[in-house]
């Protein structure tokens, strides 16, 4: 276990399981071969949830956690700098996309998953080691469970039922129960019964 995994915090279960995700897949289309339908497929889906990830920090997130931060300028500092590395990575998302609309030579597209590879884990990085760890510092349990009420809303039943299977389904075991375990018991059934075996049936086509 290196030492990032084990300084993670309980509370950012959910954060964390998502960071991986990101990672897991930005590397499994930098080991592919090819740009192929399935290829696409899975950037696709990446895509989509790195979007709405960054939407939903800008929008739901970064908010609270500035007002909370309002007499804190190195605090406030460093959520300016989250989100000035959102517009770093942002547009490197329509740049590999149209790269696989237009493009038959995938060693471009390689170069730019790498490029953005590079750039997301400094970014993931940062937030775990530092933004993570001020938030938790700074605001009490009942602000954050507002946090994770407000990106809640943001997503929807529609989006967590693609989401969590597929940040959960090749997560730590111990990282997986924990962000199950903070879900009501509804949540959790519609997760085992309907969305992962449904998620499963999508991704094997990856």
């Amino acid at each position: 276990m290196t030492e990032q995994v084990a300084r993670r915090l309980p509370e950012w279960a959910i954060m964390y399981a998502l960071h991986d995700a990101f990672r897991r897949d930005l590397d499994a289309l930098l080991a592919a071969s090819a740009n192929s339908a399935a290829v696409r497929a899975r950037w696709d889906n990446f895509r989509e949830q790195l979007h709405f990830h960054h939407v939903a920090e800008d929008e739901a997130m970064w908010p609270l956690v500035k007002a909370r931060l309002a007499s804190n300028p190195k605090g406030l500092a460093l959520i300016d700098a989250m989100e000035e590395e959102h517009h770093l990575i942002d547009p490197m998302l329509v740049m590999v996309g149209d790269a696989m609309a237009l493009d038959s030579d995938w060693a471009r597209v390689t170069a730019l998953l790498s490029r953005m590879r590079d750039t997301l884990e400094v970014h993931l990085a940062h937030e775990e080691a530092d933004t993570l760890p001020l938030i938790s510092e700074t605001m009490t349990p009942a602000e954050l469970g507002e946090i994770f009420t407000a990106l809640g809303r943001k997503g929807g039943v529609k989006r967590a039922a693609v989401m969590f299977p597929w940040a959960l389904s090749d997560a730590d075991p111990d990282l997986r129960d924990r962000v199950l375990g903070n879900l009501p018991s509804p949540v959790r059934l519609l997760y085992r019964v309907v969305w992962l075996p449904r998620y499963r049936r999508r991704a094997a086509t990856w």
